[in-house]
């Protein structure tokens, strides 16, 4: 899995989806409220607790479904995919009616019960809270995400059909270089085999105590910069409904970010990390498949078809014509297009070691599961 961020766009549309997630208040909150909230502890761990969930949705295999939710409004990708306005339409419904039913479910309403429960009434920002008291907070919160995410991704993922996740599949296969996040089931396009399926399943569970320290760490450095954004927005509050002055202030608030020494180290640390874990667990993943699912593979990503090249284009150049115009501020340690799909040095390694045995599984290389970080 690729243990980056999804950009600050991506990440409001799924904060905006599941609203019960905020720590809220009886009233509207006035503006030294918010700007208290803000850099409280309760936002923080929510603010981890979200983004956390979201990461775990890709890394479970909730691909297709994240992809349905917050790609399909683009009218490109949709007729690439086959994406008809009757789906289009129900997609909206959907996403509309199961927010709605799950904040009336018995399970958000235990998710709620419990959260009053270690919190104090009269210290709704948990200013006082103890740690102890903090992580059960944040713990709760990210598995109540992660509750509401799943099924909404499922309800997505459900309306779809299987000719469409076909598409999807092959599109972020083919975009590995570009997506945020990979995990085991994008590679059921390459036809695995149930043990192949079984293989990359113990590759990722052997995974999963690295995997934590690795988000950990990330939502620990993605809290550091988060409040710097909020220190330098707060600086540029103006509200306006002119898109020319929200221009400017986005291209001021990035700039002065992007001045930030410590901003700039901090994003730089996130983006080495999780690029060094995302090769560690490309390579394991890789060497599950035959000769045959490696040319497959190497051909989509070279040789895209239509739909997944139109799919790749939308990725590469939305952001950096947002950033031009000045209307995108990337989020706290954002995923930037543009990484190498296939590390070049593990590319040359596979292709020597053949031929591998026609339709089998190629045998373990030399070098061992993992003991070798190749250079991205």
């Amino acid at each position: 899995m690729t243990i980056k961020l999804l950009n600050g766009k991506l990440l409001l549309a799924i904060v905006c989806l599941l609203l019960f997630s905020a720590v809220g208040y009886a009233q509207p909150p006035t503006q030294a409220e918010i700007a208290e909230r803000m850099q409280s502890p309760a936002r923080q761990a929510t603010t981890k607790a979200t983004a956390k969930a979201m990461d775990r949705s890709f890394w479970n295999g909730q691909g297709t479904g994240l992809m349905a939710h917050l790609v399909v409004n683009d009218p490109d990708i949709r007729a690439a995919w086959g994406i008809t306005d009757e789906q289009f339409e129900q997609f909206d419904n959907i996403r509309g009616n199961l927010v709605a039913q799950m904040m009336r479910s018995p399970e958000h309403q235990k998710f709620m019960e419990e959260m009053q429960a270690i919190q104090d009434p009269n210290d709704p920002l948990m200013l006082n809270a103890n740690e102890e008291t903090l992580a059960k907070y944040q713990d709760l919160h990210e598995k109540m995400n992660s509750w509401g995410m799943n099924a909404m991704f499922d309800a997505l993922n459900n309306a779809l059909t299987s000719e469409q996740k076909r598409k999807m599949n092959e599109a972020l296969l083919a975009s590995i270089g570009e997506i945020p996040t990979i995990s085991p089931s994008m590679f059921e396009v390459l036809h695995l085999t149930d043990a192949q399926k079984q293989q990359m399943e113990t590759i990722k569970k052997d995974l999963e105590p690295e995997f934590e320290k690795h988000l950990e760490m990330l939502a620990n450095s993605r809290w550091v910069l988060t409040q710097k954004m909020d220190v330098e927005s707060a600086k540029h509050s103006e509200a306006s409904d002119d898109p020319n002055v929200m221009q400017r202030r986005g291209e001021t608030i990035m700039k002065n970010l992007m001045a930030d020494p410590e901003y700039k180290r901090i994003s730089e640390e996130i983006q080495m990390r999780g690029k060094a874990f995302t090769t560690q667990f490309q390579v394991k993943m890789f060497d599950v498949l035959t000769d045959e699912q490696w040319a497959r593979m190497l051909n989509l990503i070279d040789n895209p078809p239509e739909h997944a090249l139109i799919f790749r284009k939308k990725l590469k150049g939305q952001e950096d014509e947002q950033e031009k115009a000045g209307g995108y501020i990337p989020g706290p340690g954002a995923w930037q297009p543009g990484s190498s799909a296939i590390p070049e040095q593990y590319r040359q390694e596979r292709n020597s070691r053949r031929p591998f045995p026609r339709g089998e599984n190629p045998s373990p290389s030399p070098r061992g599961r993992g003991d070798v970080v190749w250079e991205a």
